[in-house]
């Protein structure tokens, strides 16, 4: 959603309050898509607050689904954006000149920045949760494959050498 700013930047002490939502479904990243899953109407306060100058406010919250990162399976995880912005529009820096363009505020660019950041290294269905079978891929939580998931230690596969060569004699 993109939001003119021109009335709000030319008249003096104008405050308006203006319905929003994110049309963002998805958000990307290195690759990955995490789906939005819930997302909000909410409300934006914006203020001249002098010469070329704005200040805007709001909070929402988004649901992502990301995956579990043992097993995969999709969990809801949610997001809360807490906003509040002053804007120089006669000196707009590089983080903010990446949702303001031609007096408007882009809201889905400036919800992905302040998303992204908040996203955890890695979500977990349950805190036992078993993964996947390393040998055939089966979700361990769901049932129980039978295969010899094993792991030999490496430092030993002199020794295992050793032992099946005297096996085979």
């Amino acid at each position: 959603m993109k939001i003119q700013l021109s009335k709000i930047i030319s008249v003096p002490k104008y405050e308006e309050t203006v319905e929003a939502s994110i049309d963002l479904n998805e958000i990307k990243l290195k690759g990955v898509s995490y789906p939005i899953r819930e997302k909000n109407d909410f409300s934006i306060v914006f203020r001249n607050i002098g010469k070329d100058k704005i200040s805007f406010a709001f909070e929402t919250e988004v649901t992502l689904g990301i995956p579990c990162s043992r097993c995969l399976e999709e969990v809801s995880y949610p997001v809360s954006v807490q906003v509040m912005k002053e804007l120089d529009f006669s000196d707009l820096d590089e983080e903010d000149s990446s949702y303001i363009e031609d007096k408007y505020l882009d809201l889905d660019i400036l919800i992905f920045d302040e998303v992204v950041p908040k996203l955890p290294s890695r979500v977990l269905c349950k805190e036992d949760c078993k993964g996947l079978c390393l040998v055939c891929g089966t979700n361990l939580n769901e049932k129980e494959c039978g295969c010899d998931r094993t792991v030999a230690d490496p430092r030993m596969a002199a020794i295992q050498d050793i032992f099946k060569n005297f096996k085979e004699v």
